[in-house]
């Protein structure tokens, strides 16, 4: 399966919607790279039907910038280097923009493959694990507010 990884389109929703049903959610970044604010990218297939298959959020403002964010693919598409190369693609971004390091915050109890894929990319941990809030959202759209576990992790990108 050949695919790509680009920024997402307005015309890109309908897809997105398809894997996590969240068109706000989608709206919002698509604003936020309107203003600069992120960079919102999604993978997918190389052919006439370009099937999304995954997506990711590289933000550009906040305490630890660039950021890793909503690295998200599709389950039947996992395991087939999707999430590795929006990786790679929002790294590219950061060093275009300038940046010479690039964060990300994962839950290491509830997402330990994150981890793993992340340390494969050469990020390594800079703080400790620590309690956190915040409003996740179902595949139906729907919200809940849930407290989790972070930690902050760091890569050289020069």
């Amino acid at each position: 399966m050949d695919y790509i990884v680009r920024k997402a389109v307005e015309k890109d929703i309908s897809g997105l919607c398809s894997i996590r049903n969240n068109e706000a959610l989608f709206r919002s970044y698509l604003n936020q790279q309107e203003s600069n604010q992120v960079i919102f990218t999604v993978a997918v297939t190389d052919d006439m039907h370009h099937l999304i298959l995954g997506f990711g959020v590289l933000k550009l403002h906040g305490i630890h910038i660039p950021k890793l964010s909503d690295l998200y693919v599709k389950k039947e598409f996992r395991g087939r280097g999707v999430g590795s190369a929006t990786i790679r693609y929002r790294e590219e971004c950061a060093i275009e923009l300038g940046y010479i390091e690039k964060f990300v915050s994962v839950d290491p109890v509830e997402n330990p493959k994150m981890i793993k894929l992340i340390s494969k990319h050469g990020y390594q941990a800079i703080s400790e694990p620590y309690p956190k809030k915040a409003v996740y959202y179902n595949e139906d759209g729907s919200s809940y507010e849930k407290e989790y576990i972070r930690m902050d992790l760091k890569k050289k990108l020069l």
